[in-house]
């Protein structure tokens, strides 16, 4: 990572300056870096890790992405009840109010974040090409099927963030889709051509990937890495929610067919695997991670009085999040425990394990779950009872009783999204998807398409002349 660090470190630094014309004066520097960086598959190799660890980045799936502002925005939390602190920086953030400094800087950097990342790929992938002969065995398809599909996941995100739900698109150009490593400004696209370079890459990577296995004895962890059968779910994520839900159904289907992922086994201790990796279909790993979690979910040491960072009162986790549902392993201990006076989430944090136990699955930050490709076989089902089937596997799984053909099946899946993703930021996308006016426990009475949608930076349009 040291030396992964000396190759890039100029690339993080021309991504905060990429709208300047200083990027010029430090490129061609960057420019000899990379010709020795891709001179060998190693080099290939630590390049893409590099883009791994850009994504644990406390601006994306480090904080913002997961249990930070677009958990708030779902209302996860108890803003009015966190910390001083907390309530100050929170409440422009709950409330949509992109006029406040404290959003629009949160806003600013996953922009610049997640771009940073789009370029140190796209530096890869400008060089593979004629780079083929330095690889052995399937690894070019492996390392350039990765580097597209994560080039299109990061897409994707910035898709559903800065541009309108579906099926309010209009001509209007919302982002660019940036494939060029360089000193040029993309061209900004309105979201059906952005989604045509999308699957283009998604396609692509497809292909490369095709002979990619998960889950196989003696092999990495595949699930840290974007794998096929995490590039199947990026597919049925984005065909639900551009609103094809035939393809949505066929891609959600081929990943829980594929049987290399499973739900977990329904008398398993989740003790060691609080998020339950098990079913993971991709994940960053981050030594950082619990430790950043445990600072901001937790009261602080040694003050019981205090209140965490992040803090959901306990009336509003057991009554209207989980329901009352002691034997929801999402709700039980270890997955919540009280910690100094408060019921504290507890699915990224291992504290109160000895730091002797062994096989506890840390350090992990899950971006996609097997359980989300049944949510989407559930929505995009034939029929409801079809669709209900998909659910009740699930809530089954997750220590409650199937629900009856008598439930409203959109209704059900949005509780459930709430508890499954509770604090990794996936709920919100639900929310948007379907334009939904009100958030549950959100202090805004209306969202408005305008509401979901976050504004460019400021120096984006200053000097990208947006």
């Amino acid at each position: 990572m040291k030396r992964y660090t000396a190759y890039f470190i100029m690339t993080l630094v021309l991504g905060a300056l990429s709208s300047c014309n200083k990027w010029l004066d430090v490129q061609p520097k960057t420019e000899l870096k990379q010709d020795e960086l891709f001179s060998s598959e190693q080099g290939f190799t630590e390049a893409l890790v590099g883009a791994y660890v850009s994504m644990t980045s406390p601006a994306t799936y480090g904080r913002e992405l997961t249990f930070g502002a677009l958990s708030v925005m779902a209302s996860d939390y108890s803003v009015n009840s966190s910390s001083e602190q907390a309530i100050q920086s929170l409440k422009p953030i709950e409330g949509f109010d992109y006029e406040k400094n404290q959003l629009k800087l949160i806003i600013d950097k996953i922009w610049l974040q997640q771009y940073n990342t789009i370029a140190q790929l796209n530096a890869l992938l400008e060089n593979i090409d004629g780079k083929k002969e330095v690889f052995t065995g399937n690894n070019y398809a492996m390392v350039k099927g990765e580097a597209l599909a994560l080039r299109a996941y990061i897409h994707f995100d910035l898709m559903r963030m800065f541009a309108p739900a579906y099926p309010q698109v209009d001509n209007q150009k919302y982002l660019p889709y940036v494939t060029i490593y360089g000193t040029s400004s993309s061209q900004m696209l309105p979201v059906n051509d952005f989604t045509e370079k999308l699957m283009k890459d998604i396609n692509e990577a497809e292909q490369l990937l095709k002979d990619d296995r998960v889950n196989v004895f003696g092999q990495a962890d595949r699930k840290i890495k974007m794998n096929i059968l995490a590039l199947r779910g990026l597919k049925a994520r984005f065909y639900l929610y551009v609103g094809n839900t035939e393809e949505a159904f066929k891609s959600a289907q081929e990943v829980i067919d594929a049987k290399q992922i499973f739900l977990r086994p329904e008398n398993a201790d989740i003790n060691l695997d609080r998020t339950i990796h098990s079913e993971h279909l991709f994940s960053l790993f981050s030594d950082q991670f619990e430790q950043r979690v445990f600072n901001l979910l937790t009261p602080e040491p040694g003050l019981f009085a205090s209140v965490p960072y992040y803090f959901t009162e306990e009336n509003k986790l057991t009554n209207t999040i989980f329901n009352n549902q002691s034997t929801d392993i999402r709700f039980k201990a270890p997955a919540m425990l009280s910690y100094q006076g408060h019921l504290t989430p507890h699915k990224f944090i291992y504290e109160d394990l000895p730091s002797t136990t062994l096989n506890a699955q840390k350090y992990y930050i899950p971006l996609m779950k097997l359980s989300e490709m049944y949510y989407i076989a559930a929505e995009s089902a034939s029929t409801p009872e079809e669709g209900l089937s998909f659910l009740n596997k699930v809530i089954v799984n997750r220590g409650l009783l199937p629900l009856s053909t008598a439930v409203d099946l959109q209704e059900e899946l949005r509780k459930e999204y709430r508890k499954e993703f509770f604090s990794e930021g996936q709920f919100f996308y639900f929310y948007k998807r379907l334009g939904i006016k009100r958030i549950v426990d959100s202090p805004v009475i209306e969202m408005l398409k305008e509401t979901y949608v976050f504004p460019l930076p400021e120096d984006e349009k200053i000097y990208g002349g947006r």
